[in-house]
């Protein structure tokens, strides 16, 4: 292999790498804790244990999902499919037929699609006792709220999971926005089940607390990072800057850090620097008319940006579910 090959072979090796840094700060692992807890549990003849897992988009839900997914790998065993954790996706306009489609599908049912809904459900439970699942997972929950023509068939959707999970005889984890929880308000006995409800939270820097914690998730992994030198991202002022960039939000965090730790390696740079993050910033983040609006900039006014056309600002839909979720 000649130098060159070499150089572009250590490349993707330090780029996989930083994309596959576990980021395990406090609620990510207490959540991951709950959940592996809950399938050994079940394992062992225990009652199933349910999870409610809510955080606002960008907190990492889908990419705890993945993780404790990658915990338990897939295997074939004398012929046959051993899924242990079943990762489904709500689909985006969800029915109840769609949502058995999905989990078909994630089962590898190759004609996920025939049958009727009852008949769909059936051979799912049939495939989960067959592959020997251990836990389901379903993401996106709050797409059957997202929808308002679906509104009305909650009461339909919270019956007939409740009568799935009793069948499954398995942990349950449900993921989604904070207002996916009212799916489970329509039947009583469903949100008995679910009663444990975790949170993945936004990062704050509002008090001195939790500040040093935002700052202790940029050292893991600015010290992950494989560079010749540390960057200093848990250096109070770029921190602060890394906050503002990133709106507290884990997902942000690292797509912004991977961007600038992509520009450093093609530069070959020994570390991130400022320049480099506010790059990565108008890439991966917001491209603004205004250089003083990126956190990076020397200009830069230290606030949210959260007003009106600024990236972390309040959708309608954001700004509606917010209000009614603080009806009492």
């Amino acid at each position: 292999m000649s130098g060159m090959e070499n150089a572009e072979s250590d490349f993707y090796k330090k780029l996989r790498q930083s994309e596959k840094t576990l980021i395990l700060h406090q609620s990510f692992s207490a959540a991951l804790s709950r959940i592996k807890t809950a399938i050994e549990f079940a394992k062992n003849g225990a009652e199933p244990r349910h999870t409610l897992l809510v955080g606002e988009s960008g907190t990492g839900k889908t990419w705890l999902a993945e993780h404790i997914e990658s915990l338990f790998p897939k295997a074939l065993v004398m012929n046959r499919k051993i899924i242990p954790v079943l990762l489904v996706s709500t689909p985006p306009i969800p029915t109840l037929k769609s949502l058995c489609e999905e989990i078909l599908f994630a089962l590898d049912d190759p004609f996920y699609y025939r049958g009727t809904t009852t008949e769909k459900g059936i051979r799912a439970l049939n495939l989960m006792r067959s592959c020997k699942v251990e836990c389901v997972i379903l993401d996106e929950f709050q797409h059957f709220l997202d929808n308002p023509r679906h509104i009305t068939s909650l009461t339909g959707v919270a019956d007939w999971l409740k009568v799935f999970i009793n069948e499954a005889g398995v942990p349950f984890v449900l993921i989604g926005l904070p207002h996916c929880e009212k799916v489970l308000h329509v039947n009583e006995q469903l949100r008995r089940r679910f009663s444990s409800r975790l949170n993945l939270p936004v990062f704050s820097i509002d008090t001195s607390d939790e500040e040093r914690q935002f700052r202790t998730v940029l050292n893991e992994i600015d010290k992950a990072l494989p560079m010749e030198k540390i960057s200093g991202l848990a250096e109070t002022d770029l921190a602060r800057r890394i906050y503002f960039a990133t709106n507290g939000l884990i997902g942000y965090v690292r797509k912004l850090i991977t961007d600038a730790f992509e520009k450093a390696l093609l530069r070959n740079h020994s570390s991130i620097s400022l320049d480099l993050l506010g790059e990565a910033f108008e890439d991966v983040v917001w491209r603004s008319n205004c250089a003083e609006l990126n956190p990076f900039h020397c200009k830069f006014p230290y606030r949210k940006l959260n007003r009106a056309g600024e990236p972390f600002a309040m959708n309608l839909k954001e700004a509606e579910h917010s209000r009614r979720g603080g009806k009492k």
